[in-house]
């Protein structure tokens, strides 16, 4: 399925603009509620994504490098006496430590890191702002349509008289 070229610039300038007024709630419900059913629900779709999230990312790690150090230690433990196996502890010890003065003295990571999921609350504010408004208005959709396949008093009135 191809999509044309003024599309895509098209949607790209609305998500940039939802992006812009994210801060301010009020502009927010504004644009979103001049949207198009169809335009929301692209908008909701976009939004809500696949984005990792910073904290399982970091808690992925957590868990595999305390996998590899528990079974360095148990392998230190095990293999003492032997050269090879001490010093590839070592070298996992220093590489670890390391890693965590880098952690320490970079600060840069950190930042980037912070402003991802600085980002990510203003996405998930306006996820949670379109999906009320498409709540709304699918109530209002499904409020006329039974209002359409109810019977009128008109079909009333000639049931009646037959």
């Amino acid at each position: 399925m191809r999509i044309p070229k003024i599309e895509l610039n098209n949607f790209s300038n609305l998500i940039t603009g939802l992006i812009k007024q994210a801060d301010n709630i009020e502009a927010l419900c504004y644009a979103l509620n001049k949207l198009t059913l169809e335009d929301l629900e692209k908008v909701k779709t976009y939004f809500s994504g696949s984005a990792t999230r910073i904290v399982a990312v970091r808690q992925r790690e957590i868990v595999m490098g305390s996998f590899l150090a528990g079974m360095m230690i148990f392998l230190f433990n095990l293999y003492q006496s032997n050269l090879v196996v001490f010093f590839f502890w070592a070298l996992f010890f220093f590489t670890c430590l390391l890693s965590f003065f880098h952690l320490l003295l970079a600060r840069k990571p950190i930042h980037q890191q912070i402003k991802l999921a600085f980002n990510r609350t203003k996405y998930d504010r306006i996820v949670s702002i379109a999906d009320i408004i498409l709540n709304q208005r699918y109530e209002n959709q499904l409020q006329n349509t039974i209002e359409a396949f109810s019977p009128n008093e008109n079909i009333e009135k000639v049931d009646s008289t037959l």
